[in-house]
């Protein structure tokens, strides 16, 4: 996950979050590079467990609003790793002490 709270090549606010098929594309990358490939949320939402690994502590907040249950504001729909719900499977986080650190709770 990054610091902004993307998965994959999802990023926050990108029309890839609505790509209902399984792989997407895009060209517009706000972090280098610009293009890039990527599975949707529909086949990462699939999988029987899906892994978000985050290191450091200037993804903290993005780790904060994707985990703990806060109102994030009208942007909370658009956060990728918030959005990241197996269906029938589970989702496990590694994070280090940093990435975790304003968890509530820690």
């Amino acid at each position: 996950m990054g610091p902004d709270g993307h998965v994959a090549s999802l990023f926050p606010d990108h029309s890839a979050l609505d790509v209902k098929e399984w792989v997407t594309f895009i060209t517009d990358s706000p972090n280098p590079p610009p293009e890039r490939i990527s599975f949707t949320l529909p086949v990462i939402n699939s999988a029987s467990t899906v892994a978000l690994v985050v290191i450091g502590g200037a993804k903290a907040e993005a780790v904060h609003l994707s985990i703990d249950d806060v109102d994030v504001g009208p942007n909370s729909s658009s956060l990728p790793a918030r959005m990241v719900q197996p269906t029938n499977g589970k989702l496990v986080w590694f994070l280090d002490k940093e990435a975790a650190s304003k968890l509530n709770g820690v």
